[in-house]
This record gives C-alpha cells, sequence and structure tokens, in this order.
C-alpha cells in the first residue's frame, strides 16, 4: 500500500471515529507518524484530501457495482445491493463514514449529489417496478448506516440475508 492509500484510509477511519470536524492535516500525520509536510506532499489542503478521500469510496463502490454486474432484470439494482454488502465483507465502512460524513462538507456533498443523480438515472432505467427498487436501494442505505453505528453481528447477518432474498425477488418479479 502507497503513503497515499495509507493517508486517505487512516483519515477516513479519523472520520468514523471522531466526526470529520475533527479531521486536520495535523492529527493525520501525528496518527500515521509522519510529518505535516509529509501529509501536504499528497494533499494541498484538507479540501483536497476531502475530495480525494470521496473520490477513492466512489470508485471503489463503483468498481463493486461493476464487478456485480449480471444478465437478467435489475442488473443494476441487484449490483448496487450486492456492492453494498461487499463494502461490510470487506471491512470498508471507514469509506462509508466518509459518504455519511460528506453531508458536512459542501465540496464533498456535491461530488455525492452528482454520483447519486447518476445512480438515480440508472435505477430509473433498471427496470419497470420503480417501488421495488426503491425498497431494496433503502434497505441497503439503511444497512449501512446500521452497520456504521455499531449493531451487532446477528443484525448484520439478518440483514444481508433480508438483501440477497430481495434481489433474488427482483429476479422472480415481485419484492
Amino acid at each position: 500500500m502507497s503513503k497515499k492509500q495509507l493517508l486517505l484510509q487512516t483519515a477516513a477511519q479519523m472520520i468514523r471515529e471522531d466526526g470529520i470536524s475533527q479531521l486536520s492535516l495535523e492529527r493525520l500525520a501525528t496518527k500515521a507518524g509522519i510529518t505535516k509536510a509529509g501529509v501536504l506532499y499528497h494533499f494541498d489542503n484538507k479540501a483536497n484530501l476531502l475530495r480525494q478521500m470521496n473520490e477513492l469510496a466512489i470508485e471503489t463502490f463503483e468498481k463493486r457495482i461493476s464487478d456485480h454486474i449480471s444478465d437478467g432484470p435489475y442488473s443494476f439494482t441487484r449490483a448496487y445491493a450486492l456492492a453494498t454488502l461487499d463494502d461490510v465483507d470487506h471491512g470498508d465502512m471507514d469509506l462509508v463514514a466518509v459518504f455519511i460524513s460528506s453531508q458536512e462538507d459542501a465540496t464533498s456533498e456535491s461530488i455525492w449529489s452528482d454520483v447519486s443523480t447518476g445512480w438515480d438515472e440508472r435505477f430509473a432505467a433498471d427496470g419497470p417496478d420503480q417501488d421495488a427498487i426503491l425498497k431494496l436501494r433503502l434497505l441497503c442505505d439503511g444497512f449501512w448506516f446500521a452497520v456504521l453505528y455499531g449493531y451487532s453481528e446477528s443484525f448484520k447477518d439478518r440483514a444481508a440475508t433480508l438483501i440477497r432474498e430481495a434481489c433474488d425477488e427482483l429476479i422472480q418479479g415481485g419484492l
């Protein structure tokens, strides 16, 4: 892992643990065990750091969606749901915290708003039963929040099962 990737992951962990308002380049340097100049080598300022963290979170999630695109009905919706489960399976809840915290930073909020608009378009084109799509999307989004805020393992397992069952129901024609 490169030093830049380590800094991005450390910053995401700091946001998850302490909130975006507590993130500073100095605190990041201390937590990562490098000088502030070392952080500044990769990120001009906090805004640049946040932008790159959001881009990493989006890139990671979009890659997972692409990995799950398959033939059949509601391909994007199902891929979105399975990518959501991947976030938890791969321990990327720090990146989810970046997304959730984006509401506190105008630039980050704008980045996610653009991505969300693109997802909305893909959901709208994904199949005729828009209510079924919305139900699965809300289940996934709620899953992110619940896992991020520390729900139990048994909850995560049951919720993941419900998401997989909802994907199967979409294929069969009803949710």
